[in-house]
């Protein structure tokens, strides 16, 4: 019973959130161009099945109405209260919006009224602690700062990394804003190319590298590592063009290898130039905390967000250079990550979509979810084992 107390209120949880994110697609086109209504609940849907298949107990029993009355507040602001309507009906492919509306509205007072009855039970399934008593456990529990070993010697290496990298970025950054303002040529073919890539018209980049003949392997490889570091434009633009033009295989590779030049630029750019920065900002334990993250799960977390579509992979790159994460395992995940979505895309080109293009995308976005649940199991028995290895020592000592 208590299993199924837990499955219901996770999976409820995420339809909340799959029902909020479907929501704000309406918002933004560009990013209902990538995943639909349907696709986005049933992936938030399985990821609440997964969490209450996982989790032995409810930590924050108000999170589905927290999220609820929030989609409801702003559909309600908006104007927008029968596009909620709109998304159950796509999503349980019923007819028009007056026949779904009634049953509509019983499911979801029966689901609130399920979970109602789940967290005023909850004393009776699981030991339901105070303010106080939160408070005290939270001092007691292991951070993951703790399941860091500092070595003076290695923490010294890093900075001294980190200084020699900073100068070799601002040498960098000198000398091509030196060329770009003292060589019109220079200056007028990073423009041109800038300009090309900003029309988001595939055929203009084709014609763009074609026109550089037997450097356009090149060019393709210096403009996907352009807009990694300077361009907020789609990297799959490049992608589909090489594939044009090279064919799939060789364009696959080439995509492929410049996207990881890209990421490695972007990362280096961010260890040199805003490590310390961060290190003012932030108080030394959120920053540890973070380091120790990223040192133990890192790869795992850049694989997940390669593989989602949605999320920029040059926020990544960057993110990813601001901690004390290793830069292989950075390299290597990133590679990983982006392999999947650069031979979709150089295969089938811009014939990817409806439901193919949604299938790829949800697989994505599952594999992915599936790693987030096994990174939460990983930081969990971490810190477990570090409490028992800590209450040993105690022992040991008394």
């Amino acid at each position: 019973m208590k299993r199924l107390r837990l499955l219901f209120y996770f999976t409820s949880v995420g339809i909340a959130i799959g029902y909020f994110f479907a929501f704000l697609l309406f918002f933004f086109v560009q990013f209902e161009m990538l995943a639909d209504q349907t696709l986005v609940i049933f992936v938030w849907t399985v990821y609440g099945i997964m969490t209450g298949l996982y989790f032995k107990r409810i930590n924050r029993k108000y999170t589905f109405f927290i999220i609820e009355g929030i989609i409801i507040g702003a559909a309600l602001i908006t104007g927008k209260t029968t596009t909620l309507l709109y998304i159950a009906r796509e999503v349980l492919h019923a007819g028009s919006l007056s026949q779904i509306k009634v049953p509509f509205l019983i499911g979801l007072a029966i689901v609130n009224l399920i979970n109602i009855y789940i967290i005023m039970t909850l004393p009776k399934y699981q030991k339901v602690y105070t303010k106080e008593e939160r408070k005290a456990l939270k001092e007691k529990e292991v951070k993951l700062s703790d399941l860091r070993e500092v070595n003076p010697e290695e923490l010294k290496k890093e900075k001294a990394q980190r200084k020699k990298a900073r100068y070799i970025t601002i040498a960098a950054f000198a000398i091509f804003f030196l060329v770009y303002f003292t060589v019109p040529g220079f200056k007028q073919g990073i423009n041109t190319a800038f300009a090309t890539l900003s029309q988001f018209d595939t055929n203009a980049v084709i014609e763009y590298l074609r026109g550089w003949g037997a450097w356009a392997a090149v060019v393709s490889s210096i403009l996907m590592i352009l807009q990694s570091v300077a361009a907020p434009i789609p990297a799959f633009l490049i992608t589909l063009s090489n594939a044009a033009i090279f064919g799939w295989v060789i364009g696959a590779i080439l995509s492929w290898s410049s996207a990881m030049a890209g990421a490695a630029v972007c990362f280096f750019i961010a260890r040199g130039l805003g490590r310390d920065v961060v290190e003012r900002l932030t108080s030394k334990g959120a920053m540890a905390s973070i380091d120790v993250f990223f040192e133990r799960y890192g790869d795992k977390a850049i694989l997940i967000c390669r593989l989602l579509p949605f999320v920029s992979f040059d926020f990544v790159s960057y993110a990813a250079g601001l901690t004390n994460m290793g830069f292989w395992r950075f390299f290597i995940a990133t590679g990983i990550g982006q392999l999947p979505a650069t031979i979709v895309y150089s295969y089938v080109g811009g014939t990817l979509s409806g439901g193919a293009r949604n299938l790829f995308i949800g697989l994505m976005c599952l594999f992915a979810l599936s790693i987030v649940i096994g990174i939460m199991q990983r930081v969990y028995n971490d810190k477990h084992k570090k409490e028992e290895e800590l209450k040993a020592s105690e022992k040991i000592k008394n």
